[in-house]
């Protein structure tokens, strides 16, 4: 069974609640034989066995095929000197034979049964893998563990091998892309082994003898060092104990350190500039950036995306169709385990090599000073979210992620957060990025032409990065202004309270009305009208249509929004600051003129219902929402933001039109607007569109007051077909008004994120949870404090006894001023 469970007390009851800390746990916990076994929401099961071997299993029934890789934790970045390339040869040998199979019988068992067998190797990782009938899965399991753990390297079959590989190093030597890889990479990188070429060298791969290949295996292909992935046609209780019968026979080792360099920060720009026979030129560049789990590396993969992501992208469009500088042109982000590069590359005739460089340069600085538009980060985004799903149509596609993210990223679930990431990305964060790594200092650039038309040398190309991007600072320097910091109150003369905050740092504004309201000033039978009123706003005038209003907001690059929360409601808008007039016209209609279209109504009311109905399978809101409905019986926070079934299909036109009147008041309503703007004309223009609102009095409802909680509260809600029970345990907190509030950001802050209290003692420590946090959210009436974690059913009380552990710590102690 799984639960929703809340607790709720009032502050002096939490003493209270605290003087249990001592108690303990009786319940027994049922012994698994072999392996630790964990299921998410994702359908994912994962087992632990007790050789350290990994195992991630997800069943997929739409076809009957299953996928089995084998993701061997060591590529070419932990191999020492002496086995620059072992990495790889270990991916063409392991598969070669075993103590009883011979020479290419593994091949023909796989592909006699009509499955396909592989491996690939990169800097982080060997990954071997089978593709075959679901009826066939025994085979594969006894097949890639026997190659996992016996492979016998038979030295005549190893010679053959090295030539073959030595061949392939040879047929790199004749690719121009690979050579200008291999150049780029050993100029980026200094010291970290990403500076070598995975598959080796011809002299470091000629030395290899049989007993150095068989003591890398020894050393790194130990199930502790591995995690077995299986997507497909199976059943899972099925399958377990042929896992355990093939690869738990697996013996575990100690592990050697693989042993990393860090790479120092680059200094200056490098070039480097070489001559093949080649049909071509063909270029690169890159920036040092980040790992696989940094929080800009969803932000550089919409770069990329913006940048170089298809025919429709910055660099495609301005540098290859309208200027015609390059004949091929693309970027990517790599962020893999440990720091990597963001790089723009192409093809172009040699004689273009200058013009095509400094555009280049422009165009990808450019994203430091001009924001991009809403469209360009909205189909970015999209575009990142269909390949993630895109590479899930085959099961070895599902399988091959599932692996990437728990071995590169250390945590298979890390997808959804990464998408989440990538979600949330904003224009803002484009700019940050971008300064943070686009320049000069750390830039290196490969050039490779054909011999006899070297039309760029080294120097030149570090004098035109530095040309082009002296010119490009100097030609918006005027953006660069830094902002005054002074916020400019105004109040109308019919009680319209502006405040104005110029900041000329980017070439952007946003503004907001918004009104005294939301659901604090709701009721049972209204309960969700501050919400549905919000999503009226734009969907149509008395003059404007809402695919009008869609289509002119995208056409300035801007975006005009309705919002609505526990205390207010009202609209925001947001553009590029030479669109000022056209955003602040459309904003000022949306307020003013509303239509209340009844078939937009109709709209309004399916979106909001639909929305209600995907709470339910949100497990962290429905808990927030048990939490709120019983921690305040009296006051209206204890009310859903978007409302209820009930009353959503019950909400009337008048309904929303006599709130509207009511609420949508000149002496009710606050204006911000933040940006590049000037103050005199910002005033000016508002004064001339929300000028002729009438003054009246408005009197806000009273409130009804929450009294504290005599007694703790607590509610229970069962869910049987769900993986995980989800807690809160909270209290009431202060007002936005009440200093306390200052304390209480500080203690949410000492407790909260990856470096909190929580996150180290429940999830680091011991293990109860993935996600555990706490949360602070003051408001015009008492608001709340509480602590969240979702964990395995039988970890109930352990958490629950954990969290009242940590709070009770900070009563007694307090915090220290680190």
């Amino acid at each position: 069974m799984r639960y929703l469970v809340i607790f709720v007390a009032g502050i002096m009851m939490f003493i209270h609640i605290l003087e249990g800390k001592g108690m303990t746990n009786d319940r027994t916990r049922s012994e698994k034989a072999s392996f630790d076994f964990t299921q998410n929401e994702m359908g994912v099961t994962k087992l632990k066995l007790d050789n350290g071997l990994t195992v991630l299993l997800e069943e997929n029934h739409s076809a009957p095929v299953v996928a089995v890789n084998v993701w061997v934790k060591v590529g070419s970045a932990c191999e020492e000197d002496g086995e620059y390339g072992i990495a790889h040869v270990h991916e063409h040998m392991v598969f070669k034979g075993t103590e009883k199979r011979g020479v290419g019988e593994i091949a023909r068992i796989i592909e006699g049964d009509g499955g396909d067998i592989n491996a690939f190797t990169s800097f982080d990782e060997t990954v071997y893998y089978v593709v075959i009938a679901g009826r066939f899965l025994d085979t594969a399991l006894d097949v890639l563990s026997d190659a996992m753990g016996n492979s016998s390297f038979d030295a005549q079959e190893l010679q053959k091998e090295l030539q073959v590989v030595l061949e392939e190093i040879r047929r790199g030597e004749d690719s121009p892309q690979r050579n200008l890889s291999e150049r780029l990479f050993s100029e980026a990188y200094t010291v970290h082994p990403y500076r070598r070429p995975v598959i080796g060298s011809k002299e470091s791969v000629s030395g290899f003898t049989r007993e150095k290949i068989i003591n890398f295996y020894k050393k790194w292909y130990s199930p502790n060092n591995m995690v077995l992935v299986i997507v497909g046609d199976f059943n899972t209780r099925k399958v377990v104990p042929k896992i355990k019968e093939t690869f738990g026979t697996l013996k575990p080792r100690a592990l050697p350190e693989c042993l990393i360099p860090e790479e120092p920060a680059q200094k200056e720009m490098r070039a480097v500039v070489f001559d093949k026979k080649v049909q071509e030129g063909y270029f690169a560049l890159a920036f040092h950036t980040t790992d696989a789990r940094n929080d800009d590396t969803p932000v550089l993969d919409v770069i990329s995306n913006i940048l170089g992501g298809g025919d429709s992208s910055r660099l495609y469009r301005r540098v290859k169709e309208d200027k015609g500088l390059v004949s091929n042109i693309y970027s990517y982000s790599f962020t893999p385990k440990y720091p990597g590069l963001f790089a723009v590359g192409g093809t172009l005739d040699p004689n273009k090599a200058r013009g095509a460089f400094s555009e280049i340069i422009k165009e990808t600085y450019l994203l430091k000073y001009e924001p991009v538009s809403y469209e360009e980060l909205s189909r970015a985004k999209v575009n990142i979210e269909s390949n993630s799903i895109y590479t899930k149509e085959t099961m070895q596609g599902q399988a091959q992620k599932l692996g990437y993210y728990e071995v590169e990223a250390g945590d298979y679930k890390y997808e959804d957060e990464y998408l989440k990431k990538v979600s949330l990305v904003t224009q803002e964060d484009i700019f940050r990025v971008a300064r943070k790594y686009f320049r000069n200092s750390n830039l290196t650039t490969a050039f490779l032409l054909p011999t006899g038309q070297v039309t760029i040398e080294e120097k030149e190309i570090i004098d035109i990065a530095n040309r082009s991007a002296q010119a490009l600072e100097k030609e918006l320097s005027l953006l660069s202004i830094k902002s005054s910091g002074d916020v400019k109150k105004t109040v109308l003369d019919n009680g319209i309270t502006v405040l104005i905050k110029q900041n000329h740092s980017v070439p952007l504004f946003a503004a907001r009305a918004a009104f005294l309201a939301g659901v604090r000033f709701e009721d049972e039978k209204y309960n969700g009208v501050s919400n549905f009123l919000s999503e009226m706003f734009t969907r149509g005038t008395k003059s404007r249509s809402a695919e009008d209003i869609a289509r002119e907001i995208e056409s300035i690059a801007g975006e005009v929004s309705g919002f609505s929360g526990r205390n207010s409601f009202g609209v925001t808008v947001e553009s590029l600051s030479r669109n000022f007039d056209q955003a602040i016209d459309i904003f000022a209609d949306v307020i003013m003129n509303p239509s209340f279209d009844p078939e937009e109504i109709e709209r309004a009311r399916r979106d909001i219902l639909s929305a209600i109905n995907r709470q339910g399978d949100n497990l962290l809101r429905t808990t927030i929402n048990l939490f709120l409905s019983t921690l305040y019986r009296e006051n209206p926070y204890r009310f859903d933001v978007l409302g209820t079934k009930e009353t959503i299909s019950d909400m009337t036109r008048d309904d929303l039109i006599d709130f509207y009147q009511k609420y949508v008041r000149p002496e009710n309503m606050v204006i911000s607007v933040v940006g590049n703007v000037d103050e005199n004309r910002v005033l000016s223009m508002l004064e001339n569109y929300f000028g002729e609102m009438r003054k009246g009095r408005f009197s806000p409802p009273q409130v009804q007051p929450e009294s504290p909680p005599s007694q703790i509260r607590k509610a229970e809600v069962e869910q049987k077909d769900k993986a995980q029970t989800h807690i809160i345990l909270g209290f009431l907190a202060p007002t936005l008004k009440d200093p306390d509030q200052y304390p209480f950001e500080v203690l949410n802050a000492i407790l909260s994120g990856q470096g909190g209290r929580l996150f180290l003692e429940l999830r680091d420590k011991r293990s109860l949870a993935y996600t555990v946090m706490s949360f602070f959210t003051p408001g015009l009436e008492p608001g709340f404090f509480g602590v969240y974690i979702g964990c395995a059913p039988e970890k109930q009380e352990e958490a629950i006894q954990g969290i009242k552990e940590q709070l009770a710590l900070v009563l007694e102690n307090g915090v220290t001023d680190e």
